[in-house]
C-alpha cells in the first residue's frame, strides 16, 4: 500500500476517473466497462526488426468488427502531435522517447503498457473518432481481415446445414416410374456394352438379360470368323527369306577370287 504508482500510470487513472465523472473505475491494464458501443484497440504483441519495433494492435468498432493494424512508435507518436492541435492537454502523456536500449525485451513490454494506456486514453476523450488523424490511425475493417467472431460461427453453421444432407430424415422412398426407367436404362447399356465385345454366345445366358440369347452383332461375327481361320505365321517367312540371302552370300555359286592367285610360290633354295 505504501508504494507510488509512475506518473504516467497516475496521470492516466486521474484521466480515466475524469472521462468517466467519477462514477466508473477502471483497473490498470483492463478495458473500461464503457468501451462497450465504442472504438477500443488492445495491444496484442510485437515484433522486433533491425532498429525498430513493430506493435500489433487489435481494432474493435462499435459494431463488433475487429482488425489488426501495425504501427511503431514513431507513427503513435506523430498521431500524439496531431491530437495536440485539437485537444491540448486534455490528452494522456504519451511514453517518452529513449536514444538507447530500446530493443530491450524490458522496455519494449513497459513502453508497450504505456502505450495501451495512451491510447485507451485518447478513446476516452475521442470517442466517435472527430479527428481525422485519429480514423485515419485506426484504418477500417477490411473484407478479407478478420470479423465478429460470432456472426462468422453462425454463418459457417448455415452453410453447412444448407449443404450437408439431413441423416435425421429417412430417405425419401424412389417412385416406381423412376425405378423402372432407371433399370431400362442400365439394362440397355449393358446390353450395348456386352455385344461391343467379342464373346461366345453361349456365354451371354449367364446375366440372363432377356428369355433369348442375345445375337452377335457383325463386327463381332466377323471376329469370330476370324478365329475359325487357321493362323498364318508371316514371321516364319520372313526368318526363312533372311536366312536364304544370308547362305547366298556366305557360300556364293562363283567364288569371288581365284585361289590359285592367292598362293605366291617361294623361289627355289638352291
Amino acid at each position: 500500500a505504501g508504494r507510488r504508482l509512475p506518473r504516467a500510470l497516475a496521470a492516466q487513472t486521474a484521466t480515466a476517473a475524469a472521462a468517466g465523472g467519477g462514477g466508473a473505475r477502471c483497473s490498470v491494464g483492463a478495458m473500461c466497462a464503457d468501451t462497450l458501443g465504442r472504438y477500443s484497440v488492445k495491444f496484442v504483441g510485437n515484433t522486433t526488426t533491425v532498429g525498430h519495433t513493430t506493435y500489433t494492435i487489435k481494432v474493435t468498432n462499435p459494431d463488433g468488427d475487429t482488425w489488426n493494424i501495425h504501427k511503431r512508435y514513431r507513427e503513435i507518436r506523430e498521431l500524439h502531435e496531431e491530437l495536440r492541435l485539437r485537444h491540448g492537454d486534455a490528452l494522456p502523456p504519451i511514453p517518452a522517447k529513449r536514444l538507447w536500449g530500446n530493443q530491450d525485451p524490458a522496455f519494449i513490454a513497459s513502453r508497450q503498457l504505456g502505450l495501451q494506456q495512451y491510447l485507451d486514453g485518447v478513446l476516452q476523450i475521442d470517442r466517435d473518432l472527430r479527428t481525422p488523424a485519429l480514423k485515419d490511425f485506426l484504418g477500417g475493417p477490411s473484407p478479407h481481415g478478420e470479423r465478429n467472431q460470432a456472426k462468422q460461427y453462425h454463418q459457417i453453421l448455415d452453410s453447412m446445414a444448407n449443404k450437408l444432407l439431413n441423416l435425421a430424415l429417412p430417405p425419401a422412398p424412389l417412385d416406381e416410374t423412376e425405378m423402372a426407367q432407371r433399370q431400362r436404362k442400365y439394362t440397355n447399356a449393358m446390353q450395348l456394352y456386352v455385344n461391343s465385345q467379342p464373346v461366345d454366345p453361349i456365354h451371354l445366358r449367364t446375366p440372363a438379360f432377356d428369355t433369348e440369347v442375345v445375337r452377335l452383332c457383325a463386327s463381332n461375327a466377323e471376329h469370330l470368323e476370324a478365329l475359325k481361320a487357321p493362323a498364318s505365321n508371316p514371321d516364319a517367312d520372313i526368318l526363312s527369306d533372311m536366312l536364304d540371302s544370308l547362305k547366298s552370300v556366305l557360300q556364293p555359286a562363283q567364288p569371288l577370287v581365284d585361289p590359285e592367285r592367292l598362293i605366291v610360290p617361294f623361289p627355289a633354295i638352291s
